[in-house]
């Protein structure tokens, strides 16, 4: 409840400040997390495109040494051949294979055998003995008319690794089998910086994991396996994974296909990362300068809006402690400016209101006296109107004192007429609606307007809005259009029409508006102002409470009644809802 009654009581500037900061932090969030996922994804590729570079280029050399080693073994066997029966016991290939090990140090022994594997001549430095350098499989792939053969590496007993590569010669009835010293020879290609950065290294293992090289110092290669991911062995050739420390390394690997090996050169992913941290802290700088220009452009739009919404709490202050001409001021922008126009509206709408509550109890206060006052003289009025024709009669055949008598008796019955037109004001009117035929209503009309008055008009009813009923009450409006319509007979000339028109409102088509125009000569405006007050007239005989009553029989239909002065005369127009459905 408490948070709940902190988050209603937020002010605006604090409201449009929070949504600004979140909407702007989502999307600053997902653009950083996702620049940050494309930069690592781009420096990654960067440093296996690295590391391809490298373990392509020591793939390369390796081949080369191996095609040398190869071609050098190929010429020792060609020269053997040559030389075959001219010593029987070779002594010249004994030199030759004595001179070639001296000369090139990858050799660390070589041997002639013949086809049924006897030793026939050495470079006088043995590694092996016969059993251990002629293992079945290696022999088995001479045999079979293989160009070369290589082992496996192992580790003789200083301490060297080497393998051994057998080559047949004239055509595998002999076989010349060199040792290799792999660590004095294949190592240093491995070790070489070529197109290596920072701590990328590179080393070479078996199918099975078996480290064939050491990949540090210090480290005894052929007594540690490595289970790298199957990428690196298959696939792709290009994996993150943890290396035989256990730390995070990017590898990429090579297959050596003739030699049966897998090369792989690794550099630890948090080196190859290093600048992104960099990238991290000019995003977070970038990220705070864009939070805090949101904040500032938050705050100032935040206040932008709640001025006027301040501006009209201040104004309604103001008139609360009685100030009501107090007005609010205008702002720029649109919506501001509709915000003030509307409440400066609503205030003159309360104050005409206020005015017109005033005038309305004044009116009812008066309507109440009146009551009273109509009631009080009724009695007597009775009383006299019955003396006048007594009197009247008494004197019918003095024409002086008849004519003075019909005058009496007229003005007791203007009175009597004023009495009533003020005792229909006074009077408290309930309406009570029913779905009245629209010719039943203005048959009825036609019946009252009065005969003595009519006979110089025509009397002229048009139904335009096709409705059948009319939801009113059909004494009150009854009376209401016939007064409107006797003022339009009395203020039309002779031989003029006085036309009632039933059609659909304008401003809203479910509306019927009744219509009733003479062919007089209109209204001036200054009568116009005063026309629906009460006691207003410009009639010698009238009471000036006609279109005061007709108001109200119309405003309690709920509808509206106006004015204005047509093309030939004067034109009311009455305004009513369309309620068939609640009758």
């Amino acid at each position: 409840m408490k948070i709940r009654n902190l988050v209603n009581n937020r002010s605006i500037v604090a409201s449009v400040l929070v949504s600004m900061v979140v909407v702007a932090i989502a999307p600053l969030l997902i653009m950083s997390l996702q620049g940050y996922h494309c930069a690592r994804q781009a420096v990654l590729q960067l440093t296996t495109g690295q590391l391809a570079t490298v373990v392509e280029a020591k793939q390369m050399r390796i081949s080369d040494w191996l095609s040398e080693r190869e071609h050098e073994m190929q010429s020792i066997a060609a020269f053997a051949e040559l030389h075959a029966d001219e010593d029987s016991e070779c002594s010249t290939l004994q030199a030759l294979l004595k001179q070639a090990q001296v000369n090139n140090p990858a050799y660390e022994s070589i041997t002639l055998y013949s086809a049924d594997w006897k030793r026939l001549a050495d470079s006088g430095h043995q590694m092996h003995d016969d059993e251990l350098l002629l293992q079945a499989a290696f022999m088995s792939t001479l045999s079979s008319g293989a160009d070369s053969a290589i082992s496996s590496p192992h580790i003789h007993e200083d301490g060297m690794i080497g393998i051994h590569i057998g080559i047949p010669v004239s055509n595998g009835s002999q076989y010349i089998i060199a040792v290799l010293d792999l660590s004095g020879t294949l190592y240093p290609i491995l070790d070489s910086q070529l197109g290596q950065n920072g701590h990328t290294r590179s080393y070479i293992i078996a199918c099975d994991g078996l480290f064939l090289s050491p990949p540090d110092e210090g480290f005894k290669p052929l007594e540690t396996r490595i289970e790298l991911p199957p990428e690196l062995t298959h696939g792709s050739r290009t994996a993150i994974y943890s290396d035989f420390q256990g730390e995070s390394v990017v590898g990429v690997s090579v297959s050596l296909d003739r030699l049966g090996w897998i090369l792989v050169s690794e550099a630890p992913t948090q080196e190859a990362l290093a600048w992104l941290r960099m990238l991290q802290k000019r995003a977070l700088a970038t990220g705070l300068f864009a939070l805090a220009l949101v904040i500032l452009i938050a705050v100032q739009s935040a206040r932008r809006i709640s001025q006027p919404l301040r501006h009209m709490a201040d104004t309604a202050h103001r008139i609360s402690d009685g100030h009501f001409t107090t007005r609010m001021n205008h702002f720029p922008g649109r919506e501001h400016a509709e915000v003030a126009d509307a409440f400066n509206r609503m205030l003159d709408e309360i104050d005409r209101a206020q005015a017109r509550l005033a005038q309305a109890a004044a009116l009812s206060a008066i309507g109440q006296l009146s009551a009273s006052i109509v009631h009080e003289m009724r009695n007597p009025l009775s009383a006299i109107q019955m003396n006048i024709e007594v009197l009247r009669h008494a004197v019918k055949d003095d024409p002086i004192h008849k004519e003075l008598g019909e005058i009496a008796a007229e003005q007791v019955l203007r009175l009597e007429t004023m009495l009533g037109d003020l005792l229909q004001y006074g009077k408290k009117v309930e309406i009570k609606k029913t779905a009245v035929p629209v010719a039943d209503f203005v048959q009825e009309l036609e019946t009252c307007i009065r005969r003595e008055e009519d006979q110089h008009v025509e009397f002229v009813f048009r139904n335009d809005s096709g409705a059948d009923t009319l939801p009113i009450d059909h004494e009150q409006m009854l009376r209401a259009v016939s007064n409107l319509v006797d003022n339009a007979v009395q203020a039309s000339p002779p031989n003029s029409i006085v036309t009632l028109t039933l059609k659909t409102s304008p401003a809203n088509p479910e509306d019927v508006l009744i219509e009733i125009s003479d062919q007089g000569s209109g209204i001036s405006e200054r009568v116009a102002e005063k026309l629906f007050e009460p006691f207003f007239t410009t009639k010698k005989k009238g009471t000036g409470l006609g279109l005061a009553n007709v108001k109200k029989i119309v405003e309690l239909h709920g509808g509206s009644i106006a004015f204005r002065n047509g093309n030939l005369g004067a034109v009311f127009s009455i305004t009513l809802p369309n309620e068939r459905d609640r009758v």
